[in-house]
């Protein structure tokens, strides 16, 4: 390719040292604004409410992943799997882009937006506006990233049960949140990588630094990702931007951006996103600065129930999330959401702002989705799940399901 198409562009990184833009292509799409909107979009939503360093942004993670993307591919190479300049370009642009749709406080806040559209998607079609802008630089990009290139690791390098975007989260997400639990070890799994026919596999050895992971993933899901608090603060902003919505559609005078009221005053579904680029800029004009500053002005005087939702998220009085493995009391919430109701001087509208159940769950690996694949010696291919010397310290293959509760912090448990 010659030395024209490199640049020596370095950044620094907290977690890796040093990160290098191998060439102009991902410059280009670094300094794009879809990309630097990521910049503006925290990687953990309100996870800092719980543990204050979990400031960092989605554009920080987007450069790690990448940086792990480069290194996977140099380790691959050295095992006699090279791929072309142009399929590691699109490898780095993939995962570089792999975020593109989240929504402003990222998972607070998917579904509230757009009412039918995983961030997946709105990523795709983020990224197919790009490549029109960019005069389809980004087409092997796009074809990795939806599985159509002939090469499916490039892709599992991309999304899968143990792909870049996963490692770079996991390592980064311990850093900033100070959760040790959650350190894994990426410079040896990235070592262990394989490919055999076309897909990713692991040797052999590597296993026990893939359970490592996979328990790290577990520990960070309970310890971070579904910290009662963290879901707490979640809940709320959910109920924000709904009471919000009810508000414009009752017309109500509530103060408001054009862009945000293109999303509360008739929520569009993937069909309307997906025909109308109009509301895909209104989209990526949103962030979490722009949410932030809806909720002060809201806090201050806008219709009691709102304002009393975004002072509590202001202030950080947060309502209490408790985890059952029983289906909670629906009578009790309702008793709890009604009394919180008559303190605040609300009517029975505000009663599911105030106190509801909910579910979550999460399953750290899916053993009937794509496994991920050990290579022996031999080269002989088992699953994860099949080995049988796989340490059992936690069922990492069941998936754990917790009933939530919120309830205000006035009524005693």
């Amino acid at each position: 390719m010659g030395h024209s198409h490199l640049t020596n562009k370095i950044l620094n990184d907290p977690l890796y040292g040093f990160i290098r833009l191998e060439s102009p292509l991902i410059l280009n799409l670094l300094d794009h604004p879809l990309l630097q909107r990521l910049r503006y979009i925290r990687q953990l939503g309100m996870t800092y409410l719980v543990y204050p360093g979990a400031t960092h942004s989605r554009w920080a993670h987007a450069l790690g992943a990448m940086h792990l993307m480069q290194n996977a591919l140099d380790i691959l190479q050295h095992k006699g799997y090279g791929v072309s300049q142009d399929d590691r370009l699109g490898a780095l642009g993939a995962i570089l882009m792999h975020d593109l749709g989240h929504a402003p406080f990222s998972h607070a806040l998917e579904g509230f937006l757009i009412k039918d559209m995983p961030h997946e998607e709105i990523s795709l079609l983020l990224m197919q506006d790009l490549n029109q802008a960019m005069d389809g630089a980004l087409n092997n990009a796009i074809d990795i990233f939806e599985n159509q290139h002939e090469l499916p690791f490039l892709h599992e390098l991309v999304s899968s049960q143990l792909d870049m975007d996963r490692l770079d989260y996991l390592s980064r997400d311990s850093f900033f949140t100070g959760v040790t639990e959650g350190i894994i070890g990426v410079d040896r799994i990235l070592q262990m990588l394989n490919v055999h026919q076309g897909k990713l596999v692991v040797d052999r050895k590597g296993v026990y630094s893939i359970e490592k992971y996979l328990m790290a993933r577990n520990l960070m899901y309970w310890q971070v990702y579904l910290h009662k608090t963290v879901l707490s603060a979640e809940y709320l902003m959910g109920h924000i931007i709904r009471r919000a919505r009810e508000c414009r559609i009752a017309g109500l005078n509530i103060q408001i951006s054009e862009d945000l009221a293109i999303f509360l005053d008739n929520p569009p579904d993937s069909n309307d996103f997906r025909n109308n680029p109009e509301l895909r800029s209104a989209y990526t004009r949103l962030d979490d600065a722009e949410i932030m500053v809806h909720l002060k002005t809201w806090a201050k005087a806008s219709e009691p129930l709102l304002q009393h939702l975004c002072g509590q998220l202001m202030n950080r009085q947060l309502s209490r999330v408790t985890f059952s493995s029983d289906e909670p009391d629906p009578n009790r919430i309702h008793e709890a959401g009604l009394q919180e109701a008559r303190r605040l001087g609300l009517d029975d509208y505000a009663i599911p702002y105030l106190a509801h159940a909910g579910i979550v769950q999460n399953a750290v690996y899916r053993p009937d989705h794509q496994p991920i694949l050990i290579q022996d010696r031999q080269r002989k291919i088992q699953s994860l799940g099949a080995l049988s010397d796989h340490a059992y310290c936690v069922d990492l293959l069941a998936e754990r399901r917790q009933y939530t509760q919120y309830l205000p912090k006035t009524e005693r448990p």
